[in-house]
């Protein structure tokens, strides 16, 4: 991809040769139509794909999260593409089967300069209650929410709460249903102020198995 800078194209967008030219976020952007996509591709081309597909199937479920997760991440791209450009570059590994996955702890569905807590957790109560807490002290945004994550890898569902509650209170709690129980669920917090324009990196509090 390549970006056209005080382009002669204007707003024009379409095919130009080998390559199609659109605008995103105001600039004017030419893209290569993979000229080198062959019936026959390379083993180097075989698991770029393999890696493509891997990302993206992790993250396309959370894609109404990572909107304002990964906000603003660069002045030319956010929320699901950003997402997806930090986790395959940080998240991505590959098993003893040669099988590539996104490492759960080390991905990221927020990215931001607002600070963490020192510590935090999650719980699951009797009556499937998932309770977040987590530790007040430190520097932060006085109208800093807490967002909530609930990811089920296996049947790529999650539940979200982008709103749980405000930092101070140190606690969230979200109420799951009958349908959950027996799912294991992985579970990200981080905090965004409530007009969306800063949030924080994610935390990674583990996984519960929903009894």
């Amino acid at each position: 991809m390549a970006i056209i800078k005080n382009s002669i194209f204007g707003k024009f967008s379409g095919k130009v040769g080998n390559g199609v030219v659109y605008e995103l976020k105001g600039q004017m952007v030419l893209r290569s139509l993979n000229e080198n996509q062959t019936d026959n591709p390379t083993e180097k081309q075989l698991i770029n794909r393999k890696k493509f597909a891997c990302s993206q199937q992790w993250l396309q479920p959370l894609t109404p999260f990572l909107r304002i997760g990964f906000m603003n991440y660069e002045p030319t791209f956010e929320g699901f593409v950003a997402a997806k450009s930090y986790n395959h570059k940080h998240a991505l590994q590959i098993d003893e089967n040669n099988e590539f996955f996104i490492n759960p702890a080390l991905a990221l569905v927020s990215f931001g300069t607002q600070s963490l807590p020192h510590t935090a957790s999650a719980s699951c109560t009797d009556n499937q209650e998932v309770v977040i807490t987590w530790s007040t002290e430190g520097t932060y945004a006085f109208n800093d929410l807490a967002m909530i994550l609930l990811y089920n890898i296996k049947r790529r569902f999650h539940h979200e709460n982008t709103a749980a509650a405000r930092r101070e209170a140190g606690t969230a709690t979200y109420k799951l249903t009958k349908a959950d129980i027996g799912s294991e669920f992985h579970i990200y917090l981080a905090f965004v102020t409530d007009d969306r324009k800063n949030r924080s990196n994610s935390m990674y509090l583990g996984s519960l198995q929903i009894s």
